[in-house]
Order: C-alpha cells, then sequence, then structure tokens
C-alpha cells in the first residue's frame, strides 16, 4: 500500500511524461507491426486524396498535448512502413531498437556538434566512431565527421580534393587556367556532379568513364580519360570511385582506380555509401581491396548498417586535411587557448555550423550488435540477394539483368516478347505498369531504375528480417500483377 504521504507514480507524471509514455505505447504497437505480413508496407494515395484526410493547416491557437496522439496515429498510419520485411524500395529499411534509442536520447539532449563544450559526450561518442571505421577502412592516422547523408559526405571529399590541387581557391576562388577535371563512372551516383557544380567547377568537368558489363569503372577507360583531358589543357585532379553503386550495386576495382590515381597524382575519393559495410565482413570484404589507398571516403551506417536515417561518415586519410579545407575559426565558437576542449571541437570539419548528432544512435547499434552483429547482417543481406538471383533464374518469363555483386538484384519480368529493341521496350513498359500495380496493391514496396536501355526492377535486401518465403511471395505477386 503506498503511504499517504508519498503520491502516486501516475499523479506524479508531468503532461510531457504523461505523453510520452502514451506515445511509447503507439510506438511499440507500430514497430510490432513491422513483423505482421498482412499489415501493408504503404497505403499508397496520390497527394490530393492524402492531403484531403490528414489535418494540414497549421492553428491560430495551440491544441491540447493529448490530441497530438492522435495525428501520431494518423501519420504512421499513412506513412510507408520501412521496417516491413516486404519494404524492398531503397538502399536502407527494417529498425535498429538500439538506435531508435539513441535517436530518442538526441531529441532529448537537443544539441548541436560544432562544441565540445556544447555536446560532450556525443563529441567524444563521434570521435571514437570516425577512429574505429577509419581503421576498419585502414586509415591509421585518419580524421572525419558525420554528415546528412552521402550527397554531403562526397561534397565534402571534392572540396578537399580541391583544397589539395587549387589550395588558392579557398580565399581567391578558382583561376582561368585552373581549368579542373575530375572523373567518375557512368553509373556514379549524380551527388558528384552535383559536387562539381557546388564547387564551382561545373558539371562539365566531370567526365564520365565507361563502366564494364557488370557495371565496375573500367580502369583502362579512366587511364585513357586521364590521358586525354591533360592533351586537352585540362588539370585532372580527382577521381572518385564508387563502392556499391545505387542501381546494380557494382563495386569498382579500387586498388587498380588507386594505383592511376597515384600514377597521375589523383586524390582518390571512394563513394562507399552503400557498400562501405563490406569491411566488417571476412566473406565480403574482398569487394573493397584497396580502399586503404583512398583519400577521402564517404560511408552511410543508414544504408546496408541499419541505423536510421541520417547517418554518413565522412573520412579523410590524413588528419587536418578537413580543417584546412573547410575550417573559418569562428572566435564566437571556438576559444582557441582558452577553451577546455583540448582540440576536441569539430565544428571546423565540417561545412555545416550547427549539425545534428548523428553518431549517438551509431554508438547505440554498434554497442548492441558489436562488429559480429554487422558481420552477420552483411553476410545475410548478400545470402539473400543471391537466393533471390537463383530464383529469378529458374521461372519462366523473369530476366536477370546484372548478375548482383552487392544486396541489389536487378531483373525483368515479361512471359513472352519480340525480340532486340521491341523487346527492350516491352520489357520497359512491363515492368513499370506492374511496378504501379504492386504499388497500389501495397504488400510490397520494390523501385524500378533505367539500366542496360530498359525500366529494370531493382530489389534491394536491406532488411535481414526478409525471407525467403518473402522473396518467392514477391515474385508470384509479380505475375500476378502481369
Amino acid at each position: 500500500m503506498t503511504s499517504p504521504d508519498i503520491a502516486p507514480a501516475a499523479a506524479l507524471r508531468s503532461p510531457v511524461e504523461e505523453l510520452l509514455r502514451k506515445a511509447a505505447e503507439i510506438a511499440g504497437d507500430y514497430l510490432r507491426g513491422n513483423a505482421d505480413r498482412e499489415l501493408p508496407v504503404a497505403r499508397f494515395l496520390p497527394p490530393d486524396e492524402l492531403r484531403a484526410i490528414l489535418r494540414l493547416d497549421l492553428p491560430t491557437e495551440g491544441r491540447p498535448l493529448d490530441s497530438l496522439l492522435g495525428d501520431m496515429s494518423q501519420v504512421l498510419h499513412h506513412s510507408v512502413r520501412t521496417g516491413h520485411p516486404r519494404f524492398l524500395n531503397q538502399l536502407y529499411g527494417g529498425f535498429d531498437a538500439a538506435a531508435i534509442l539513441g535517436e530518442w536520447i538526441v531529441a532529448l539532449t537537443n544539441t548541436s556538434m560544432y562544441t565540445y563544450e556544447v555536446a560532450p559526450v556525443a563529441t567524444l561518442m563521434e570521435i571514437e566512431l570516425i577512429r574505429r571505421m577509419s581503421l576498419l577502412a585502414g586509415f591509421e592516422n585518419g580524421e572525419g565527421v558525420f554528415a546528412p547523408g552521402g550527397s554531403l559526405s562526397n561534397l565534402m571529399g571534392v572540396l578537399a580534393a580541391r583544397h589539395h590541387a587549387f589550395p588558392h581557391v579557398k580565399k581567391e576562388g578558382l583561376k582561368p587556367e585552373d581549368r579542373p577535371a575530375m572523373f567518375v563512372s557512368t553509373e556514379a551516383h549524380y551527388s558528384l556532379e552535383r559536387a562539381a557544380a557546388i564547387a564551382g567547377f561545373g558539371t562539365d568537368s566531370v567526365i564520365k568513364v565507361a563502366t564494364d558489363g557488370d557495371g565496375g569503372m573500367r580502369v583502362d577507360a579512366l587511364e585513357s580519360a586521364v590521358r586525354k583531358a591533360q592533351a586537352a589543357g585540362r588539370r585532372p585532379f580527382l577521381v572518385a570511385a564508387t563502392s556499391g553503386t545505387t542501381v546494380p550495386g557494382a563495386f569498382d576495382p579500387l586498388s587498380e582506380v588507386a594505383d592511376v590515381a597515384e600514377r597521375h597524382r589523383l586524390w582518390l575519393h571512394v563513394d562507399a555509401a552503400y557498400g562501405g559495410a563490406v569491411l566488417f565482413s571476412r566473406k565480403h570484404r574482398h569487394l573493397v581491396d584497396g580502399i586503404s589507398g583512398a583519400d577521402s571516403i564517404a560511408w552511410n551506417p543508414h544504408k546496408m548498417m541499419g541505423v536510421p536515417l541520417s547517418c554518413s561518415a565522412t573520412l579523410l586519410s590524413r588528419k587536418g586535411a578537413l580543417e584546412e579545407t573547410l575550417g573559418m575559426h569562428a572566435d564566437y565558437l571556438f576559444h582557441g587557448a582558452d577553451d577546455d576542449s583540448c582540440g576536441h571541437d569539430l565544428g571546423d570539419l565540417s561545412v555545416q555550423c550547427g549539425r545534428r548528432v548523428d553518431a549517438l544512435k551509431l554508438w547505440f547499434s554498434w554497442q548492441a550488435l558489436g562488429d559480429s552483429g554487422y558481420e552477420a547482417r552483411v553476410d545475410r543481406l548478400f545470402h539473400l540477394a543471391r537466393t533471390f538471383r537463383d530464383r529469378i533464374v529458374e521461372r519462366p518469363g523473369f530476366r536477370l539483368v546484372r548478375e548482383p555483386q552487392s544486396a541489389n538484384v536487378c531483373f525483368r519480368y515479361l512471359p513472352s516478347a519480340p525480340t532486340g529493341g521491341d523487346r527492350l521496350a516491352a520489357e520497359s513498359e512491363a515492368t513499370v505498369r506492374i511496378r504501379n500495380r504492386l504499388l497500389a496493391k501495397g504488400r510490397f514496396m520494390i523501385n524500378y531504375a533505367p539500366l542496360d536501355g530498359a525500366a529494370t526492377f531493382r530489389l534491394v535486401l536491406s532488411n535481414p528480417q526478409t525471407s525467403v518465403e518473402d522473396l518467392e511471395a514477391l515474385l508470384d505477386e509479380i505475375e500476378a500483377a502481369a
């Protein structure tokens, strides 16, 4: 029995505490629902229909906190279940309970990552994560920071390369005689072209290098492209290789690309936003052999490692390179010798000032899974991709478009069609039509992309809870939709 002079715990709860308690119950129900194959992955509605259902207009007077719980339930009901094992649409998926706990703490602490003073715990966690990730990549004396996505990490790599080749740009800007040229594969992520535009080179400075049949950069084509640019009076300064391309999941041959980069004194950036996680896997690490020869790396734990969006590490092989590139030494934030942070302020290593604490969720996830847990996750996703590839080959009407190198499988379905170019057109049309029917039904979510001349299904295995039975059910669903 409760002592009369001690109020029951429930009576001591503030409105905020009660709101969080009820919200946690709703969130728990939602996460449990991710395991229910009978629940749809998506309840897709056109924008006008969804807008009519949602209460989106903003009030003049505020509402009671309790009333927001209904909005929470409605938001969850109409949102895509990216944690569902039949969400096969993007390069991320599933959910990580430990990382969600980290996200919750980030919202509670509500701080920014520019100084140790204001984010002491998060700063030390980020430094340790960067140290471990750098060592996995073979950077013995590396540095880095987290960024909101692979696009920004790629931009930071390009900016560091620009500073290395054209150090005057930071103060004076580009000069007419600079004429920079950077090299990417034809299947590289578009963010590298955008980085060239932001960095002031213009997209015309980006030279696209041919790929082989699997989607990896051809080293002979890279060598030829560099020499051609030099002959035209350009200044080659950067080659950006990809470890895990967006559509087929291909890996460029890093060791050979690194040899070309060393021969021509090019900065080597590796976009390992998707594929960096193979560094945990003894079975698949060979895909990034040579990554230790890079100057900078983009790596997204929010992809194959399953950490919630967004979580992207920008790694540099040499300490000091980021601050040289980006540092502005604002004295109202960074107090130099008067500061007790002992060189732990991270603000001058980033293009951002205010920066969200993205390290915390990865730290919690890593504590729960360890290196071995990430290895098991990567190996499971690759195994599922290989199994699905075999099912595609076995089933009549399905056609494998590329041999999978990672957890992506690209394929088309058309039971009968003309040969040659007409067949490609028919397969492309069928892919779009079938995919739209699947989306409307909502039991699976899978995307398509142009590949080898036609729209192509791109299945991405991101959730280790996806089963072989789920994959076979997807093939059945595609046949039914066709």
